[in-house]
């Protein structure tokens, strides 16, 4: 069994998150695990949809919880694969670090997430907040005196970090959330709010692109709000139209529309001649090719995770991926968890693990003739797919407008954190502020505590949108010819992933806040310390079976007549005194036979596994094939993950991540047809 808690320990999006002298916590409430398997089903089904389009057959699509829980995990694996490094709550996203400064702060009614930077980023990043803490006169000589450029984060004493915190830490409780999020709009400050579903639905980035619907329902008043579509569109707008069915709702209308049923044949549900639709046999291939995305172009601007991890899901299927970057504006996870802790552009785990399959093309996009070189590329592209700020394409000549007089049929997708409009659609920013801003910080972690690091959490729930979107756009091409721009905003997809607890507000005015591992309708619920360092078991009892079978295991049975566990709502009275007992038992075993010992019976549970459990352990990773090694001109050997998906007729191919231009010359020479001077000449001027 693996009801969320279980699923999210053992697909290791648990074991990292939380306070160091507690338990770690999972996103609360709603189950998040199945909304990740929903969706990378979603790609599944459109990959299939693609193949059975190009050969008339379909095919059986096998999607795994655990594998779409451990696509979602945030440099767990890479930092194991890397340098055999176990992340953990205590190391956070830097294992080593010794200084304490705050990613989260608090302010006037909440918090709000600020991360200080140094070096090549200091004077972006972290000057404009001095400077506006300075027009209200909250920087004090500490602050104003440094010089952001050469200050170096990694070397910083906890006094320096102390001395940061305290003016920064006064001057953020003078305000609240929403003066500044509008102050950091105002001042290009990289700072969010945690917000709440309230703060959601307040927004006014959302308000201002329509993305909120009214849909009618009856049962529960005249209209309810709705998150809207997840995307903007030239030619074909996705539409939230109406709400949920009631159960059998819709029977009558399906049989007799749809299937075409008479009255008569209601009655017995016999098959009626023609049923189901014969496939349309049009645009089928005679000779199918091999990968199920072959002949398919990809020109890909896109960096860090959202995009990439989008592309690299084509790629994996055949998709020729073309990844534009600069020798200086280059992809930054390049650089991030690098092979030996060696800080060289090919190293970089996270680029390893993100970019498999694609093509490199290294392109100074500041110089007019390498913008030339990709509109050149576009020209030999089925899709462009983009991820920088509001509106940077459009300043190079890079935009919709300007692709589809040179491409007429070119399906652009652009997904930038808070779309191409709005007031905030130029404001800047990381998975680890969305994360924040779309509502995931305020609910996870303990109630008497400030909302925990989530890393990046949204960049992976992205990118299935953007893959299922791109796919739904080739085939609308297919069919009609016609090219399309979508415009995605990070934002609006990942608010998708909050809808309950945003209709419980809309509806009942309900606030979701963090309420540690406890669950409404479950107890015990939970991560419980098992045998070994830093070792746990998630433990999931919902039904009074499952009640009387999990105390049968732990060797207290009489625990079914005591008062106090009864009944679930006098285990919920006595939660704490429940999770000490358990603990008692838990403690004296190891994760694994914890595991074990509940499944058999029918409860559900499942170890907090680590990148290490990961990857080198669970025997059902292994079987379904998730983790690809693959061979690295300069790290050697490493692992890339797998979809989480298998289709039984159209299977994936993970190969390495490209060098830094590695394909520089096939690109320009092969597919652009350029001579050897004219590559010479853009080398020479600093184009390429």
């Amino acid at each position: 069994k693996a009801p969320d808690i279980v699923a999210w320990a053992m697909g290791g999006q648990m074991y990292p998150w939380g306070d160091a002298d507690r338990p770690p916590v999972h996103v609360s409430h709603h189950s998040q695990a199945h909304l990740h398997a929903a969706s990378e089903a979603a790609m599944g089904v459109m990959l299939a949809l693609h193949h059975r389009e190009m050969t008339g057959e379909g095919q059986y699509v096998d999607v795994s919880i655990q594998d779409s829980v451990v696509r979602a995990t945030f440099r767990v694996l890479e930092h194991w694969d890397m340098n055999r490094v176990i992340l953990d709550r205590k190391s956070g996203l830097s294992p080593g670090a010794t200084v304490r400064l705050p990613r989260t702060w608090p302010c006037q009614d909440g918090y709000i997430v600020f991360m200080y930077q140094g070096g090549a980023q200091g004077n972006r990043r972290s000057l404009p907040l001095v400077k506006w803490m300075e027009e209200e006169g909250m920087a004090d000589d500490f602050l104003r005196g440094i010089d952001w450029e050469t200050m170096d984060m990694t070397t910083m004493t906890q006094e320096m970090a102390d001395s940061l915190e305290e003016p920064t830490r006064k001057f953020f409780m003078t305000h609240t959330k929403a003066e500044l999020l509008e102050g950091a709009v105002k001042h290009r400050v990289q700072l969010y709010p945690v917000a709440a579903t309230k703060d959601v639905l307040e927004s006014v980035q959302l308000a201002v692109r329509e993305f909120w619907v009214e849909l009618e329902h009856p049962e529960l008043g005249p209209t309810i709000t709705y998150p809207g579509a997840f995307a903007k569109t030239s030619e074909t707008p996705p539409r939230v139209s109406r709400r949920a069915p009631l159960i059998g709702e819709h029977n009558q209308e399906i049989y007799e529309k749809e299937l075409a049923l008479s009255k008569e044949e209601l009655l017995t549900l016999r098959q009626v001649n023609g049923y189901p639709g014969k496939l349309n046999k049009e645009g089928r291939r005679d000779n199918p090719v091999k990968k199920l995305l072959e002949g398919i172009r990809i020109a890909d601007f896109t960096w860090f995770f959202a995009g990439p991890i989008a592309s690299k899901t084509l790629s994996d299927y055949g998709a020729e991926v073309i990844k534009i970057e600069g020798r200086t504006r280059f992809d930054n996870t390049r650089l991030q968890v690098t092979k030996g802790d060696i800080p060289e552009l090919n190293r970089g785990g996270e680029f390893n693990q993100n970019n498999t399959g694609k093509l490199s093309l290294a392109l100074n996009l500041a110089h007019p003739k390498a913008v030339e070189v990709a509109k050149k590329v576009i020209v030999q592209s089925d899709i462009v797919m983009e991820s920088f700020a509001g509106g940077v394409l459009k300043k190079i000549g890079l935009d919709y407008e300007e692709l589809k007089e040179i491409k007429p049929d070119i399906i652009m997708l652009s997904a930038c954190m808070q779309g191409q409009t709005g007031p905030h659609a130029n404001h800047p920013g990381l998975g680890a502020h969305l994360t924040a801003l779309s509502g995931f910080s305020h609910i996870t972690g303990w109630p008497d505590r400030e909302p925990p690091n989530l890393g990046v959490y949204t960049d992976f729930i992205v990118p299935r949108f953007n893959a299922v979107t791109v796919l739904a756009a080739l085939d609308y091409r297919r069919r009609t010819g016609k090219g399309q721009y979508f415009d995605m905003s990070q934002y609006e997809d990942s608010i998708h992933f909050m809808t309950p607890l945003i209709l419980d507000y809309v509806v009942n005015q309900r606030i979701a806040d963090r309420m540690g591992n406890r669950h409404s309708d479950a107890t015990p619920h939970g991560a419980y310390r098992c045998r070994g360092d830093d070792r746990w078991c998630a433990i999931a009892v919902f039904t009074n079976e499952e009640w009387q079978s999990f105390t049968k295991v732990i060797g207290n049975p009489s625990l079914i007549t005591n008062p106090r566990f009864i009944t679930l709502s006098a285990r919920k009275e006595n939660e704490d005194e429940l999770d000490r007992l358990i603990e008692e038992w838990t403690i004296s075993r190891s994760a694994e036979e914890v595991m074990g010992l509940m499944q058999t019976v029918g409860v559900g549970a499942g170890v907090l596994q680590t990148g290490e459990d990961l990857m080198e352990h669970d025997p059902q990773l292994k079987h379904r094939g998730m983790f690809w090694e693959l061979d690295h001109p300069e790290i050697g050997k490493y692992h890339s993950r797998g979809p989480a998906f298998v289709l039984s007729k159209s299977p994936c191919e993970v190969r390495r991540a490209p060098l830094l231009g590695e394909h520089n010359e096939y690109v320009m020479k092969e597919i652009l047809g350029m001579s050897d001077d004219e590559i010479a000449e853009l080398v020479i001027e600093g184009a390429v």
